[in-house]
C-alpha cells in the first residue's frame, strides 16, 4: 500500500462514552417517571370503563342520581356497607366489583367493608353480636344509622322496624314481600343475602342478576328509615288471585317496596279522612264505582298540601261517579278500546310512546313499548284556560303510536274505524296532573299531584315491561317528591344457554387444537425463512 493511500485513510473516531450514558440516564429517569405517573393515575384517578353493547355493568341512572344526592352526599355519617362473604365463593368477583363501583360513585359517603368468615372469624363474630344475625350463608349488610339517629328506640336499643306489625289490616303482611319475621332488623339497617341477589330456575342455575336492584332497594331504606306509606281503597279492588296469578295490587306493591314505599290496605267506605302519614292514595283497577261519601273523602285527601294519587283504571268497568272527579281536573276517562286491524286481525295489545317535555319521562321520553290487555284512551285538556286560572295543569304522559284508534263498537266483531263516532288520533294512555304553583320555590313543595293509566292489565306480573316498571316507579317517586330516582332503573342481567350440537362442538375442538397451532406455526416458518433470505 503506497503512502499517499494510507493517508487518506481516515481515522477511527473515539466512542463518546459520556454522552452515550448520560442519553441513557435520561431515558432510565423518563421511563421511571412515567411508570410512576401512570401508577399514579391509575390508582387515584382511575376509570373504568363498560365495553359490553348493553352496559350490563355500569350503574343505572336513577342508583346514579341517588348517590350523588342530597340524601347521601349531605350525611353526617358515611353509609357502612359490610359484605361478609367468602373469598372462595364463585359470586365473589362480581359483588365485590359491584359493591366497589357503589363505593367509588358514593364519593366518599359510603363506606366498604369485606369480611371473609373463614379467615377472619373475629369480624365475622362481631357483626353477629352487632347486628344480631347469625353468620349462615353470605350476606350483605347496609347500616344507615348516624350518631344521632331520629327514630324512636324499642327497649331494647333497636330502633323501631321497618316492618312493622301495627297495620290496619292484616293484608299489609302480604303486601311486604321481603319481610323476614326472624330478622331483627333495626329501621335503618337492611340485610340482603348474596342469593337474594339473581334468579335461579328448577335445576338451581342461575338465569338473571338483579343485585344492582336489591342493593339499591337496601340503601334507599337503610337511609330513609321506615318506609314511606301509600294507601290504596282495598274495597274496591279484587284482591284474591286470577287464573293462577297474583293480583296486580301485588305486583304494584312489589314495585314500591323496592322504592321503600309500603302499599297499605285501606278501606275507603269505612274512613272518614285518609291518614295523616299517607304519601299517597292509590285507586288500583277499581271494580266498583266510589259514592258520593268515599269522592268526599277522596276530594278531601286530594285538597291537602303535598298529596298524590295514583290511579288505574279497567276500562270493562264504567266509574261515572271517579269519572266526573277526575274531568273537573282535565282528565277524562273515554268509553273506548284503543284497537287497530292489521291483515284483517283485530290488536288490542297498544303500542305507545312515551311523551317528552315530563319530568316523570324526562329519560323514557321517546321510548316505546306495549301495553298489553285493554286500554281506553283519556281525553286531556292540556290547554284549558279554565284549569290554568285554577292554576291545574294537565299534561300527557303517554300515547299510542299512529296508527290506532279509539273503537266504541269494541264488542263487535267487524271492527272497522269510523270517523263519526270513533276517537281519532293522539289517543292518551297515561296523564299527570299538577295543582299548585309548582314553578315557584317557595310552594313547590305544596303542590299537590295525580298520575292516571286507564289500563290495568300491564301490572300482572308477566305482561310488565321494564321500562313500565321503570315508569310507574318513576311516576310514584315524582309523587312523593323524590325526583333523585326519576329515571331509568336498574335491569336484570339475562344469561342465555347457547344449545351446540355434537358436529359444532367437534368442529370448534378442531379449530382451537389443530388448525390454529398449524395457521401459528406456519406463519412462524414464513417470517424465518424471509429473515433467513
Amino acid at each position: 500500500m503506497s503512502e499517499s493511500e494510507t493517508s487518506s485513510t481516515p481515522t477511527a473516531r473515539p466512542v463518546e462514552r459520556l454522552g452515550r450514558s448520560i442519553n441513557l440516564t435520561i431515558q432510565v429517569i423518563c421511563f421511571v417517571i412515567v411508570v410512576i405517573a401512570a401508577n399514579y393515575l391509575s390508582c387515584a384517578r382511575h376509570q373504568r370503563y363498560d365495553l359490553t353493547e348493553r352496559k350490563d355493568f355500569t350503574l343505572s341512572d336513577t342508583t346514579e342520581q341517588y348517590l350523588e344526592s342530597d340524601a347521601v352526599q349531605k350525611r353526617e355519617t358515611p353509609l357502612k356497607v359490610i359484605a361478609v362473604m367468602r373469598r372462595t365463593s364463585p359470586h365473589y368477583t362480581r359483588v365485590f366489583n359491584l359493591l366497589e363501583e357503589y363505593q367509588r360513585k358514593g364519593g366518599g359517603k359510603i363506606e366498604l367493608e369485606v369480611i371473609d368468615p373463614i379467615r377472619q372469624t373475629d369480624q365475622t363474630l362481631e357483626i353477629e353480636n352487632t347486628y344480631k344475625q347469625p353468620y349462615t350463608e353470605d350476606m350483605i349488610i347496609v347500616d344507615g344509622r348516624s350518631t344521632t339517629p331520629d327514630k324512636p328506640e324499642t327497649d331494647d336499643g333497636e330502633a323501631e322496624p321497618a316492618t312493622s306489625d301495627k297495620t290496619p289490616d292484616d293484608t299489609t303482611a302480604k303486601v311486604d314481600p321481603k319481610a323476614d319475621s326472624h330478622q331483627k332488623l333495626t329501621a335503618h339497617v337492611r340485610m340482603q343475602r348474596i342469593s337474594n341477589l339473581f334468579l335461579q330456575d328448577n335445576q338451581g342455575k342461575i338465569v338473571a342478576w338483579q343485585d344492582e336492584d336489591v342493593i339499591t332497594s337496601s340503601i334507599i331504606g337503610a337511609i330513609e328509615g321506615l318506609p314511606r306509606r301509600i294507601y290504596f281503597a282495598a274495597d274496591k279492588v279484587d284482591l284474591e288471585a286470577i287464573e293462577g296469578e297474583d293480583p296486580v295490587w301485588q305486583n304494584l306493591a312489589r314495585l314500591l317496596w323496592q322504592q321503600n314505599i309500603l302499599l297499605t290496605p285501606l278501606r275507603i267506605a269505612e274512613t272518614e279522612t285518609i291518614p295523616a302519614d299517607a304519601e299517597g292514595f292509590a285507586l288500583v283497577g277499581p271494580q266498583y264505582d266510589l259514592t258520593q261519601a268515599e269522592i268526599k273523602v277522596l276530594s278531601e285527601y286530594w285538597g291537602r298540601n303535598k298529596s298524590s294519587l295514583f290511579i288505574t283504571l279497567d276500562p270493562k268497568v264504567d266509574l261515572p261517579n271517579l269519572k266526573v272527579f277526575l274531568r273537573s281536573y282535565g282528565i277524562t276517562p273515554l268509553k273506548n278500546r284503543i284497537m287497530t286491524v292489521k291483515d284483517g286481525q283485530t290488536i288490542s295489545n297498544v303500542q305507545t310512546l312515551f311523551a317528552k317535555g315530563s319530568e316523570i319521562t324526562e329519560s323514557l321520553g321517546g321510548k316505546t313499548t306495549i301495553f298489553e290487555g285493554s286500554s281506553s284512551s283519556l281525553e286531556v285538556d292540556e290547554n284549558d284556560d279554565t284549569l290554568i286560572n285554577r292554576r291545574i295543569r294537565p299534561l300527557s304522559l303517554i300515547r299510542a303510536v299512529d296508527g290506532y284508534w279509539g273503537e266504541t263498537r269494541f264488542q263487535e266483531d267487524d271492527i272497522q274505524y269510523n270517523k263519526e263516532e270513533d276517537t281519532p288520533s293522539p289517543l292518551h294512555l297515561a296523564a299527570a296532573v299538577v295543582k299548585g304553583k309548582a314553578n315557584s320555590d317557595e310552594t313547590a313543595d305544596l303542590v299537590t299531584k295525580m298520575v292516571v293509566i286507564s289500563n290495568t292489565d300491564f301490572l300482572a306480573t308477566r305482561k310488565t315491561r321494564p321500562e313500565q316498571a321503570d315508569f310507574i316507579k318513576s311516576s310514584v317517586n315524582w309523587l312523593v317528591g323524590r325526583e333523585d330516582l326519576i329515571g331509568i332503573g336498574p335491569k336484570k342481567l339475562h344469561r342465555h344457554k347457547i344449545t351446540l350440537l355434537d358436529a359444532h362442538d367437534a368442529f370448534i375442538s378442531q379449530v382451537v387444537l389443530i388448525y390454529l397451532p398449524l395457521a401459528s406455526l406456519l406463519t412462524a416458518m414464513i417470517v424465518w425463512n424471509m429473515r433467513r433470505s
